[in-house]
């Protein structure tokens, strides 16, 4: 083991010259013949030209190892670039006056181009398209940590100059432009990058990563065929079971709560495992993963590989912890004039979310939230008390 410490240096001891063998050379000056001393100016160029030698093949090592470095990064870049795809518009910066510079946020985009028909608009009787999971992330200018919100797809909102309506039929309405528009609007903030994430790619994802661990709160089934089974506490998901265990809601009486909780679940997970010391010091995993998962992500044009190394650069220090993932705060279900049951905004939660965002104090609002939470679970306790004496 190498040490800084002076003392704990080893040190190569020279053969004392009166325990020498006869025959041993213990001078300085082996090889030279009797009295053909080296003059002092010649030995010391001697020892420059070794340290010059040493030094250069130091140096020759460092460019080998970085060049290969850097064509191994180059690889990824390519690949990245090369696999994505790209929406065909661009973010406007009509609202960037709402955000600190520095700021990053991502909208984040959940379709399944290869359900099991269980939430597809055919099956449902309905037209027109539809995005089930959304996710906002929040990166604050000086990167301390990372804010995954999902928004649950029933949420009733205003979507800008449709009325009022259900937040995932925005997409439907006017396509991405307005999807954006509409968190925008709700939340009060500026958009900097989309994603579109088709959840097929976990399956890719999690099984170039090794598979994933999750603490699964609920057992549960999924599958129309050959269902798979997910028992209570640490599953795990690996190929089609993680696919399965993202999309599931039929199975809880929570509904999309659940899944949105179980989505949170396998995406902390995959952050787990990728930041894993097994993981990042395994190249060829590493690039197992990001062939795995880019072909299923659609990406504005400004999110390209230099952009995404620069913020990885930027939050190299974070870990897992330092991701935050939570629900967006929702009013009472109620019934819409066509029957639909959803969910109405919790007004004053976001309301305290919009300020959060503008301040860069997403921590004081998941704290606001606890301590509402717990103060709402104590009176219904009291109210449960009182109505059941």
């Amino acid at each position: 083991m190498a040490t800084s410490d002076a003392d704990d240096t080893e040190e190569l001891d020279a053969v004392p010259a009166e325990d020498a063998e006869p025959g041993d050379d213990v001078s300085d000056d082996a090889g030279d013949e009797p009295g053909d001393e080296e003059p002092h100016g010649q030995r010391r160029r001697r020892r420059r030209r070794v340290l010059l030698i040493a030094a250069a093949s130091v140096a020759s090592l460092l460019i080998v190892t970085l060049v290969a470095g850097g064509l191994y990064v180059r690889n990824l870049q390519n690949t990245f670039d090369d696999n994505r795809n790209i929406l065909d518009f661009t973010l406007d910066g009509d609202s960037e006056g709402r955000t600190e510079d520095g700021t990053v946020n991502m909208l984040l985009l959940g379709s399944d181009s290869r359900g099991e028909g269980l939430d597809t608009a055919d099956n449902k009787g309905e037209d027109g398209e539809r995005s089930d999971t959304m996710m906002f992330v929040h990166i604050p200018a000086d990167r301390s940590g990372v804010y995954v919100m999902s928004i649950v797809r029933d949420l009733w909102v205003d979507i800008p100059g449709e009325g009022e309506g259900r937040i995932n039929t925005a997409l439907d309405l006017g396509g991405y432009p307005l999807v954006v528009d509409t968190v925008e609007e709700l939340l009060d903030t500026h958009i900097d990058h989309i994603g579109i994430i088709d959840f097929t790619g976990f399956e890719d994802l999690t099984t170039a990563l090794g598979g994933v661990y999750v603490e699964n709160s609920v057992s549960f089934s999924a599958g129309q065929h050959n269902p798979t089974f997910y028992p209570e506490g640490t599953i795990r998901l690996q190929g089609n079971d993680a696919l399965r265990y993202v999309r599931e809601r039929k199975s809880f009486v929570q509904g999309d709560f659940m899944r949105v909780q179980n989505q949170q679940r396998v995406v902390k997970a995959i952050i787990d495992r990728f930041l894993s010391a097994d993981t990042l010091t395994n190249p060829q995993r590493v690039n197992d993963a990001v062939e795995g998962i880019v072909p299923y992500l659609t990406l504005d044009e400004g999110l390209d590989a230099s952009t995404v190394g620069g913020y990885a650069l930027e939050m190299r220090n974070l870990r897992s912890s330092d991701i935050h993932m939570f629900t967006i705060p929702t009013g009472d279900q109620m019934v819409t004039g066509g029957g639909a049951y959803v969910l109405e905004e919790d007004r004053s939660a976001t309301e305290v979310l919009r300020r959060s965002l503008r301040t860069e104090n997403l921590d004081g609002f998941l704290t606001y939230m606890d301590a509402r939470n717990e103060a709402l679970d104590e009176d219904s306790w009291m109210r449960f008390d009182e109505e059941n004496g």
